[in-house]
């Protein structure tokens, strides 16, 4: 749904048996390049159609479930034991492709255990079907020692062997590994696509889902995370925050930093800034006058009419690029109450 530049452009290689073996899918989070890299390990396998799967032969069913002897999936775990790790994850991917945080806010990577076992997995033949697939995602997250191993197999791929790299950092990866895949950049999706992707695959009521897509900006993921109860507490807490920068509250402000910093983990943190972001750029689509009445309704929902109306009168792109700050700092391990309360004084202009 969504990417139907990238549809065409998939089958048409698929038709001319000219689709490269080493594919890297880029594009920003929640765009549906992990659902893609798996499309395309069914379509290779097809009983029916390569271009098209039908989704119904043997081959489509166990693809879809995660199980086909010849698609092996590669994802980042915490240092350690990977190979007890990997089933961990990948069973639960099998119960929700979306889920996420099955080693709490522990470190993960890609090792270079886990690539040994992609160059010893390409090296044989396929099981049952034509091809092998191999799909690494969070592929940023490979070690640079994993990404040098990996350089051979991407220089010179078994022919039966397919191999699709997923994430939305390409340039954390090494420039050799880049210069070895053919790019395939994946756009924001639009907030149709985003609200059918609700209704059909997660029931969600069409006004509902609507609200929905206008607040995930073109992130699927982000906009099934809105039905998860943990996220919709990360999010009032956003919309909290912002009121009392409004307000200029530098007291209640330090005591919001060290009372979310004992609650909420480095990633959680992480998204409740993103949440602070969001509500600030359609604030100032409302300063520009682009707005939607939607958006409007949901901006008086979420901070109340009081506070969007202080919001406005605001430096939005200065206030934006202090949270691009905040986050960017906690990628390097920042403290996190000490970044968070430097972020809200910042924002409030109150310092002691």
């Amino acid at each position: 749904m969504g990417q139907q530049r990238i549809e065409q452009m998939v089958r048409d290689l698929l038709l001319e048996d000219t689709l490269p073996q080493s594919l890297l899918l880029t594009g920003p989070e929640g765009t549906g390049k992990a659902l893609f890299a798996v499309d395309i390990a069914a379509r290779l396998n097809c009983e029916a159609e390569k271009d098209r799967p039908d989704g119904t032969c043997p081959a489509c069913r166990k693809v879809g479930r995660l199980e086909h002897p010849d698609l092996h999936l590669v994802f980042p775990v915490p240092s350690g034991d990977w190979e007890k790790s990997m089933p961990t994850i990948i069973e639960s991917r099998r119960e929700d492709f979306y889920a996420r945080g099955e080693f709490g806010g522990r470190a993960q990577s890609i090792g270079i255990g886990s690539i040994r076992k992609v160059i010893e997995t390409v090296s044989k033949h396929p099981f049952e079907g034509r091809r092998t697939v191999v799909i690494i995602f969070d592929a940023h997250l490979m070690t640079v020692e994993a990404q040098n191993a990996f350089l051979k197999v991407l220089e010179e791929p078994p022919p039966s062997a397919v191999l699709v790299l997923v994430t939305e950092f390409p340039d954390k990866l090494l420039d050799t590994v880049l210069s070895r895949c053919q790019h395939i950049r994946f756009d924001y999706l639009g907030r149709e696509a985003v609200g059918s992707f609700l209704e059909t695959f997660y029931s969600v009521e069409g006004k509902e889902a609507k609200r929905i897509s206008i607040l995930s900006e073109g992130n699927l993921r982000r906009g099934i995370r809105f039905l998860d109860e943990g996220f919709a507490r990360i999010r009032a807490d956003a919309a909290s925050l912002l009121r009392v920068v409004f307000v200029g509250k530098g007291r209640d402000l330090l005591g919001e930093s060290e009372r979310i910093a004992r609650e909420y983990n480095r990633d959680e943190v992480r998204t409740l800034i993103d949440e602070m972001a969001v509500l600030a750029r359609i604030l100032m689509r409302q300063q520009a006058l682009v707005a939607s009445m939607e958006e409007k309704k949901l901006l008086e929902e979420m901070i109340g009419s009081k506070m969007a109306a202080a919001g406005l009168k605001r430096d939005l792109t200065a206030d934006l690029g202090k949270m691009d700050g905040a986050l960017k700092s906690m990628s390097k391990n920042a403290d996190l109450e000490l970044t968070l309360s430097h972020l809200l004084l910042d924002l409030a202009g109150k310092w002691y």
